[in-house]
């Protein structure tokens, strides 16, 4: 009978030592109350890389565990025998190939044994599933953006069709008022010249949208090349906004006449975007300076304002199209935004880029760089 049961207790030995080691899900057990390592499968040696963790306490082993909490589950099961269940546990852990440490994260089922020795083991079997939580998080992520940039689109409607109908109210009243009063020669010129304002108002309207929607197909810019003085298209364009404005620009060039081969009519769009945006979104008791500098190839053309910074998580997806930042949301000031990612369009078609720089106390800057012969 000795002979019989020792004979069935070697051939389960074996039995188990089979399935454990071969089985395709990762496999470990655990010693007393250290957490010894005291045996592991092929699948578990994968989750680390490496298999020199035998006889070793688990946070020896695996120093990185000890801000997660899987070491004191493990201890809770090994102490009052209930079994642990858990789903997508994250781990930060050091690849044993190449050193560095990574997200990771685990289904886990922690259970106890109870040995003829006395002594409880713990059986864990961590199956990793990163590869269905980071598939899940880029698919949130993905869904996010589509619901953001539906928000965004959302937004731009009601504030085209808020924009549009100013223009087109105005042209009408104008026109009304100019049949009620066909005998009066000079009112019949100052209200005609209301409505081709208007009119030439929605149709920039307009074209800033199809030109939009350009860049955002991919398709390129149509640009007029001549020869243009950067620092008297500035002054042209500032005079211009301080009719809408006021005194609420200063001009700084320090490089003199600043002669490049661009689209004027796209340099004059450039500027009233940026210091528009400067005016509506800045110190209202604050200039906004506007400067020139030519620097070897290049003309830069940079708008600084004072006022409350971009944060860095809006300059990520500034000149994206439709994007307003949270100061923009949170002011009275309506807008499409879209004027950014025309200046970046506009900038780009020449050959050129925009950037910005904003940080609490210096305020917001947004230099444009061009380059003073025609792009190839």
């Amino acid at each position: 009978m000795k002979d019989i049961k020792e004979s069935n207790t070697f051939l389960q030995t074996k039995v188990f030592d089979a399935l454990f080691y071969e089985a395709l899900t990762a496999f470990v057990i655990y010693r007393g109350p250290d957490l010894i390592y005291e045996r592991f499968n092929k699948k578990y040696e994968e989750i680390y890389g490496r298999s020199d963790m035998m006889g070793k306490k688990l946070l020896d082993a695996v120093p990185e565990l000890a801000d997660s909490p899987f070491p004191d589950i493990l201890r809770k099961v090994w102490e009052t025998g209930v079994p642990y269940f858990g789903k997508e546990g994250l781990a930060i852990l050091r690849n044993g190939k190449t050193g560095i440490y990574e997200e990771r994260y685990f289904d886990t089922t922690f259970s106890r044994i109870d040995y003829e020795d006395g002594e409880y083991r713990v059986f864990a079997s961590p199956n990793e599933v990163t590869d269905r939580v980071m598939a899940r998080k880029k698919l949130e992520q993905s869904l996010h953006e589509l619901q953001r940039e539906r928000d965004m689109r959302d937004r731009f409607v009601s504030a085209l069709s808020h924009d549009l109908r100013t223009p087109f109210a105005v042209a009408r009243v104008s026109a009304q008022l100019l049949k009620k009063r066909a005998d009066n020669k000079e009112a019949i010129l100052e209200i005609s010249e209301k409505i081709i304002s208007n009119m030439d108002r929605a149709d920039r309207m307009i074209r800033d949208l199809l030109d939009a929607n350009r860049i955002e197909g991919g398709e390129g810019l149509p640009l007029n090349y001549q020869e243009v003085i950067l620092n008297l298209t500035v002054e042209y364009v500032i005079s211009e906004l301080e009719d809408l404005f006021g005194n609420r620009f200063v001009f700084q060039n320090s490089s003199g006449e600043i002669k490049g081969c661009w689209d004027v009519s796209a340099l004059q769009r450039i500027i009233e975007n940026l210091a528009s945006n400067a005016i509506k979104y800045g110190d209202k008791n604050k200039p906004v300076i506007i400067s020139v500098l030519k620097s070897g190839n290049e003309a830069l053309l940079s708008v600084h304002n004072e006022g409350k910074p971009i944060s860095s998580e809006d300059q990520q997806y500034l000149f994206t199209q439709y994007h307003r930042t949270e100061t923009a949301l949170q002011s009275e000031q309506k807008g499409w935004g879209i004027g950014l990612s025309l200046v970046k369009g506009l900038a780009q078609a020449h050959g050129g880029s925009v950037s910005v720089e904003s940080c609490e106390g210096k305020g917001t800057t947004f230099t444009v760089r061009l380059p003073l012969n025609k792009k190839n």
